[in-house]
């Protein structure tokens, strides 16, 4: 499967079908614009009646292309696909995605369809995406989504890999959230209905793409795909891990799911299981995914046995909310002896001295500046009992400087341990965020995600310990 998939990631010509002259906002001239005018594949618009686009010629047939176009995306009427299909598979296409809705989700008459569809493509070893998806995006080579670019947000190029029944969910979730986080992805797949690619070969697909470090995917209910997929996961997690976000968990859910996309509907507790069984990290809200995909794509093989971090901050109250977060969370923050509070006691500056609160949290104080934080922190992660940080830094305080990341990030490279940094969600605080995350510490603007993501490295060793 992987070489079929390899043309449908990495297409040089590609056939878009059922391009409109006369409504420039149809889903397929959204995709033939989009491709034409920014990504590298040569892209060709098909309508039976012919025409221009553009002064650009409109092809009545993938068989009138003067090449072979090696992917075909599909956005006519359901009845008209299996048509449109043969058609693609007589021109030798190796790939398709099918953007077009109504089958298998519509019930039994649009089942029929869809395994019409199936056997041409499995007759003529067509890969096929969808149908009822957005398809991929495949950056810089190309993108299937029938959004407008001006409307939507693309996070920038980076090492992980997505896959979504819900394309919906994919874009207005994942995708948003990454790019407000600062993740990047090196692909991302709407997988619809699944009728041919599923869970299973992106999994093992992803697994063999060297600009993917970090796997992720949403799934709803569970079907043979799903179960191949927790099983082959269980050799593909040691090296990259593997991320799954689940809905249908309740009973409203998996109807939902069947009407949505055709899905299985399946007990979650069952489900839950066999992901934990086979080394892959639930995250349990859509805010997880994104703080578990960012930390991995930092810290990757940095999983957490002990549990035990360090809280450096410049609020008790903050301190306070972090201890309680990962208590919930299954995260010890260790309470401090009298000796390693004095040790540290005298690694501050003297005003400070006196008012610091050590015990972990490590309440530095409004008053600290950055030597404190970096003397403190340079300080714990010398000792073997701590894995890792979280830094609470509130930049409104007097002392701390917009170099505090910069120098925080110095210390990190020495010991090579997880360390995650606060800082408000605020323009003003850029640099600072900039100093942080360019040395190598993420930045998170809620003290849950940054618990989250030690949540993350303490999954990862649950699931290196099995």
């Amino acid at each position: 499967m992987e070489a079929d998939l390899q043309a449908m990631f990495n297409p040089g010509t590609v056939a878009v079908i059922g391009v409109s002259t006369s409504n420039p906002f149809h889903p397929a001239n959204i995709i033939y614009n989009k491709n034409y005018y920014g990504y590298d594949c040569d892209v060709f618009p098909i309508n039976p009646r012919g025409g221009e686009l553009e002064r650009r010629r409109v092809y009545r047939s993938i068989s009138e292309l003067p090449k072979k176009a090696d992917m075909a995306i599909v956005a006519v009427k359901a009845q008209i696909v299996p048509k449109v299909a043969k058609e693609c598979a007589d021109a030798g296409v190796r790939s398709m995605i099918v953007i077009s809705g109504g089958f298998a989700e519509m019930g039994e008459e649009g089942r029929a369809l869809q395994d019409e569809l199936v056997e041409i493509c499995r007759s003529a070893s067509i890969t096929l995406v969808g149908p009822n998806c957005f398809g991929v995006y495949a950056p810089p080579v190309v993108d299937s989504f029938f959004l407008p670019p001006e409307r939507t947000v693309l996070p920038r190029r980076g090492n992980i890999a997505v896959a979504s029944q819900s394309g919906a969910f994919l874009v207005d979730q994942i995708m948003t959230n990454f790019h407000e986080a600062g993740i990047g992805l090196s692909v991302a797949v709407s997988m619809g209905n699944k009728a041919m690619v599923d869970e299973e070969d992106l999994l093992l697909y992803f697994a063999g793409r060297d600009d993917t470090k970090i796997i992720c995917f949403y799934i709803e209910g569970i079907d043979e795909g799903v179960r191949r997929f927790i099983a082959s996961a269980k050799e593909v997690a040691p090296s990259k891990p593997i991320v799954v976000f689940s809905g249908g968990k309740s009973e409203r859910g998996k109807a939902a799911a069947r009407s949505h996309t055709a899905a299985l509907a399946a007990d979650h507790e069952l489900v839950e299981g066999a992901l934990r069984q086979s080394g892959i990290l639930e995250a349990e809200t859509e805010s997880e995914v994104t703080s578990f995909c960012k930390i991995l794509a930092f810290f990757q093989h940095r999983p957490m046995s002990l549990c035990n971090i360090a809280v450096l901050s410049s609020s008790g109250g903050h301190g306070v909310l972090t201890s309680d977060l990962a208590a919930v969370a299954g995260i010890n923050v260790p309470e401090f002896s009298e000796e390693r509070q004095h040790e540290i006691r005298r690694l501050l500056e003297p005003n400070i001295q006196d008012i610091a609160a050590l015990v972990n949290p490590v309440d530095l104080t409004g008053s600290a500046s950055d030597q404190d934080f970096e003397r403190a922190l340079d300080y714990l992660l010398s000792k073997d009992d701590i894995e890792a940080a979280l830094v609470l830094t509130l930049p409104y305080t007097p002392m701390m400087t917009s170099f505090v990341g910069t120098r925080l990030g110095q210390v990190v490279k020495k010991y090579d341990k997880p360390v995650v940094a606060y800082v408000p969600n605020l323009a003003k605080y850029g640099m600072v965020l900039e100093g942080f995350e360019l040395n190598g510490i993420p930045v998170v603007h809620s003290i849950e995600e940054g618990v989250q993501m030690m949540k993350a490295l303490r999954l990862l060793g649950d699931s290196c310990a099995r």
